[in-house]
């Protein structure tokens, strides 16, 4: 998260010296987003708080104004110039409110999306056992397995099928090299997880080394 004495107003500047402070830091950080998403493990950094951003930036445009594909938050705001000083101060402070939620979003940084993972791999493992690292649960959504997954049987459930099967990703292997995908044995006990993971082979939706 973003350094709260970087996100305040400092007693020397006005708001407009503030707007332009944080506008000039927030950009700087979409741009780095922008690259990390070309980055391993990190393609979805344009995704989450950088998705926000462009959403929350596309507002202040001119009204009948074609967006760009890229949006920076440095720009003046339409019309500001005609209104009155209080009214100008209350755009201002709306945009800028806008800003720092970007810059206090924990995935507005390489590090805060590395911390999202570790966080949620480290929920994963305590939940259920398992031992997964932040690099394997990154590549597990940048993938596009786990936005399948949940649309399709739930944040919960997929995360109880990945934690099922790297606890037997072995026998899960062997049952695939002996078998094709319309007929595939896994032993065990848990008879609906078994079930489930048969089925997403079958319809090519599993892909096990998009999680390993």
């Amino acid at each position: 998260m973003a350094q709260q004495y970087m996100l305040d107003q400092k007693p020397t500047e006005s708001l407009q010296q503030y707007y332009k402070r944080l506008a000039k830091t927030a950009d700087q950080r979409l741009v780095r987003l922008e690259k990390a998403s070309q980055q391993e493990f990190y393609k979805p950094a344009t995704q989450w708080a950088y998705a926000k951003a462009q959403r929350d930036i596309r507002k202040w445009l001119p009204a009948g104004q074609e967006a760009p594909s890229v949006l920076r938050f440095n720009t003046k705001i339409p019309g500001i110039d005609k209104l009155k000083p209080e009214q100008a101060n209350e755009k201002l402070i709306a945009k800028i409110n806008d800003i720092k939620s970007f810059l206090a979003a924990p995935s507005s940084t390489k590090q805060g999306i590395t911390n999202v993972y570790k966080k949620r791999a480290d929920t994963l493992n305590a939940r259920y056992g398992t031992q997964f690292t932040w690099k394997q649960m990154a590549k597990y959504y940048e993938s596009g397995q786990a936005a399948l997954w949940d649309a399709k049987y739930g944040s919960k459930t997929a995360l109880h099928t990945i934690a099922y099967i790297q606890k037997h990703r072995e026998e899960i292997k062997a049952a695939i090299d002996q078998a094709d995908k319309t007929n595939i044995v896994i032993s065990g006990t848990d008879g609906v997880i078994k079930r489930r993971i048969i089925k997403m082979l079958q319809n090519n939706e599993l892909q096990l080394s998009d999680l390993y």
